[in-house]
């Protein structure tokens, strides 16, 4: 059944992108703090704790995914949950400073790219759905039945190769554009 191999892809896939993100920010974390100032929704004296809040954020939903992979209880859901609550969170961001028409840069990855465009948003309420739609998968009444291990790593494999392409999107963009 369908279910059987949503939650594993949706978890490679989220687990991928966050992963990038949370290294990114913290490898290159003084950028990523300065390119929150644009942005005006936080004090100056505070961007390096949001930029560290940020990268702890979405290293604890990297944790939490890597729980649901060893099954540990509920961290399927808390792992989805927080990967929703984020994208929430940073998307709103995005909408703040596109209606402010600022030419703040996505720093997403660690690294400057693109300024925020409706492509971000579109990106964000695309991963949002897999969030949810994990999150619902992974609900005790939608509980994975036995599926077989070739079809499980194919949607990982899957997953890690989508979260991949959604890392580099601007780039992809660009030479396309």
């Amino acid at each position: 059944m369908l279910w059987d191999y949503l939650v594993p892809g949706a978890a490679a896939l989220l687990a991928t992108v966050f992963a990038v993100s949370a290294f990114g920010k913290v490898r290159d974390h003084r950028g990523f703090a300065a390119s929150l100032e644009p942005l005006g929704l936080v004090p100056t004296r505070l961007l390096s704790a949001a930029a560290w809040a940020a990268a702890a954020g979405e290293a604890a939903v990297v944790a939490a995914f890597a729980g649901y992979a060893l099954g540990i209880g509920p961290a399927g859901w808390i792992a989805f949950g927080g990967s929703f609550a984020l994208l929430a969170v940073f998307t709103a961001v995005i909408l703040a400073s596109l209606r402010r028409g600022s030419s703040a840069r996505c720093h997403c990855f660690g690294r400057s790219g693109a300024v925020y465009s409706s492509r971000h948003v579109v990106r964000n309420a695309a991963l949002g759905v897999v969030a949810v739609a994990g999150g619902l998968a992974a609900l005790p009444a939608g509980a994975p039945g036995p599926a077989e291990l070739a079809g499980v790593l194919l949607t990982v494999v899957t997953g890690l190769v989508a979260g991949v392409l959604v890392v580099v999107m601007d780039d992809l963009v660009e030479l396309f554009a």
